[in-house]
């Protein structure tokens, strides 16, 4: 199995499939609630993040940004880049 740098998955504009090494490497063992939190605590975010990076995957971009109104995604934009 390739390491994780090397599966990473990187979303796309649309949906696309990802593949065994990436759901090894990134996927959780087991779908589990902590304290309102899917997998793992907040403090755990690498983790979670893992997992977010193989659904944006598959779901794509497009159609994850419909999620959250224009000005949210604004302001997370403008949050990250911003420093950068």
């Amino acid at each position: 199995m390739s390491g994780p740098d090397e599966a990473r998955p990187i979303p796309a504009l649309d949906p696309g499939p990802i593949t065994m090494d990436q759901y090894h490497a990134y996927a959780p063992e087991k779908f589990e609630l902590w304290d309102g939190y899917l997998f793992l605590p907040a403090e755990y975010g690498d983790e979670r993040r893992k997992l977010l990076a193989l659904l944006l995957v598959n779901v794509g971009l497009i159609d994850a940004v419909r999620l959250a109104p224009r000005e949210l995604w604004q302001a997370a934009l403008d949050r990250v880049y911003a420093a950068g």
